[in-house]
């Protein structure tokens, strides 16, 4: 069990931090989706890539935009350029030589790809659920681009976003995480009649990260934990336990705080990038939202 503390990249508000976003993580704008997913293609293919460097004939008479045909079958620039891109990411182009080899690769994927719908495997239905999976998953990712790209986030609603968002916290904590509510009152309880807050974590605490030291999670920023875990905290004092446990994601959280303060808060032209992907990421979701209510849906109870 992980201590209840989250990754944190940049300053954020917890008030926040309950938007859904399950649906938008495969989603929201990452260029990098598209590249991994063909990496692991081109990884496969490099051997066979290697094997068959086969001279291209020049043909000065294919139309714009096709850059080779095999069995008649265009190549075209666009998925050479989207190929460089997945190898070489935002780097400058590279030579000709590198260009004819990133050639080379894509006529050896297409002959391997017209061979698998000549022999059926295309049509096989594990291939054709994979086909269909990175279309509808490319797909909405280009939508939700788009939708991004079309907000317009007004300097008046960073405002209120900035205004909205408290100073951080940095809180030193200790806590003993328990798997049900009524286990974590009778620990409150014997708290409470003089028991040891360390030697209890270290006995029956089920974070296997902090047991062993007594349940000390350290000083922690407070949007690197959970919400329910902040609240908690915010209606203690330092060097109290916490009189009813709290319910994370992870389980049941016996808190002791030891310290706890305010950081200064960033300006609002530091914030403003954060504030504003809040601010897309809550439209985005509240239109996907929208538009799931009204589709028709018809779902099996056990997929």
């Amino acid at each position: 069990m992980n201590a209840p503390g989250r990754p944190k990249s940049e300053y954020r508000s917890a008030r926040h931090e309950g938007i859904p976003v399950s649906t938008l993580l495969s989603l929201l704008p990452n260029p990098m989706t598209l590249r991994t997913l063909l990496d692991l293609r081109f990884a496969a293919l490099a051997l066979v890539c290697a094997c068959a460097g086969q001279a291209l004939a020049a043909d000065a008479a294919l139309p714009a935009g096709v850059v080779a045909t095999v069995n008649g079958q265009p190549v075209q620039r666009s998925v050479l350029d989207l190929l460089a891109q997945a190898r070489h990411g935002d780097a400058p182009a590279g030579s000709v030589q590198d260009r004819a080899r990133l050639l080379d690769d894509l006529v050896t994927m297409e002959l391997l790809s017209q061979r698998a719908y000549a022999t059926g495997l295309a049509a096989r239905p594990g291939a054709q659920a994979e086909l269909e999976l990175a279309r509808k998953t490319l797909l909405g990712q280009r939508l939700v681009q788009q939708l991004a790209a079309d907000m317009t986030i007004t300097d008046e609603a960073l405002q209120a976003r900035y205004q909205e968002t408290p100073a951080e916290l940095s809180i030193t904590s200790s806590h003993i995480l328990l798997p049900d509510e009524a286990k974590a009152r009778e620990v409150i309880a014997q708290l409470d009649a003089g028991a040891s807050f360390a030697a209890t974590a270290r006995k029956i605490s089920a974070d296997e990260y902090t047991r062993e030291k007594g349940g000390q999670l350290g000083t922690v920023i407070g949007s690197n934990l959970e919400p329910a875990f902040v609240d908690a905290v915010r209606t203690m004092k330092p060097g109290t336990v916490s009189r009813a446990p709290t319910r994370t994601v992870h389980g049941w959280h016996v808190i002791q705080l030891h310290t706890m303060r305010s950081l200064d808060k960033p300006s609002l032209d530091a914030m403003k990038p954060t504030l504003r992907s809040q601010l897309v990421a809550e439209r985005v979701q509240a239109q996907l939202a929208q538009w799931r209510k009204d589709a028709r849906l018809t779902l099996l109870q056990a997929p």
